[in-house]
């Protein structure tokens, strides 16, 4: 395994050039989208979701990586890290119902979550300072929580195996940045490899972000089982986070920087590549930041999060369709 040294706060906060200046983010799409419909799925006068980490540094674009929402497999709900009174919670709202989301958490320090297979079951990340940790409730009830992982460490962006037997997640400790598991019949957890926010594929595989020697972040798919590694996506001054393959296996969808013009600053927006690392596509040209990418279970679409629509640069939950 290739090690590299780096702070929490680099392998959280990932990094791209910048310039500053005002953009207009009013506008829900823009002429270099093709007439792509976008779809708003959330409303931040009821659903205020938590304002992603993306910071300027100088001449730097930072930006957390993890999952601020999930949407079950069976396309019915979505869960979201909601921020009301200074508190952030997890909430989960059905794509069809009209009403409010229930919140399932309520000690005000949540910060990423992911569904079970099965969508009963909500996994997410707690703050308990100066640490931060797993924890297991109910995405039907919520408010009765199982803590997963303690200790002087930080762990981050769970993820369920296809069969809901493992739970992946990135587990910061120092300097070192690793990607662990969590078996939930043995309670045994397991460290496989250097890197950050691993979206596993099936029962043997996961992809995942890891920072290069330049600051950038990379795509890798790494087989846990055989310990067989690869890189699929790499490119001088751009990084590409929270990577996630299509239910039919052909693409791999992310967030990336994008300098649209010289006198406007960069941006975060969606593309994808296929699973060969080939056909780089653009998804996104909006000036607002759009990141956070998740598939439809039919992987028809793509959801994500968009300041889109928004001239105060308010977030919420897009839809787009996928017509790669």
């Amino acid at each position: 395994m290739r090690k590299t040294r780096f702070s929490i706060a680099a392998a959280t906060l990932l990094m791209a050039g910048c310039v500053a200046t005002k953009a207009d983010l009013s506008q829900v799409s823009v002429p270099e989208e093709g007439g792509t419909i976008f779809i708003k799925v959330t409303n931040e006068e009821n659903d205020q979701l938590i304002i992603p980490r993306i910071t300027y540094d100088g001449q730097r674009l930072r930006w957390w990586a993890n999952p601020y929402f999930a949407v079950s497999r069976d396309g019915g709900k979505f869960a979201f890290v909601g921020s009301y009174n200074n508190k952030s919670n997890v909430f989960v709202k059905s794509f069809s119902s009209r009403t409010g989301a229930q919140q399932r958490t309520f000690n005000g320090w949540a910060q990423d979550l992911c569904f079970s297979p099965s969508g009963d079951t909500l996994c997410f990340t707690q703050m308990d300072y100066p640490y931060s940790n797993l924890y297991l409730t109910s995405a039907g009830q919520g408010s009765i929580v199982q803590q997963v992982s303690s200790g002087s460490v930080h762990d981050y962006a769970p993820a369920f195996t296809d069969d809901g037997s493992l739970i992946f997640f990135s587990r910061a400790s120092g300097e070192n940045y690793t990607i662990w598991s969590y078996n939930r019949h043995t309670g045994v957890f397991s460290n496989y490899c250097y890197g950050l926010s691993p979206a596993p594929i099936g029962n043997s595989e996961f992809l995942c972000g890891r920072m290069n020697s330049q600051g950038n972040y990379e795509i890798w798919r790494v087989n846990y089982v055989t310990g067989s590694e690869s890189i699929v996506l790499s490119m001088e001054n751009r990084s590409f986070t929270t990577a996630s393959l299509s239910p039919n296996g052909q693409w791999i969808i992310f967030a990336a920087n994008t300098q649209k013009k010289p006198d406007m600053p960069e941006n975060i927006d969606i593309y994808a590549v296929r699973a060969d690392g080939s056909q780089l596509t653009q998804l996104t040209y909006h000036h607002g930041h759009d990141l956070s990418p998740v598939w439809a279970p039919d992987g028809r679409s793509i959801y994500f999060l968009s300041q889109r629509g928004s001239q105060d640069g308010k977030y919420n939950i897009w839809q787009m369709y996928f017509n790669l």
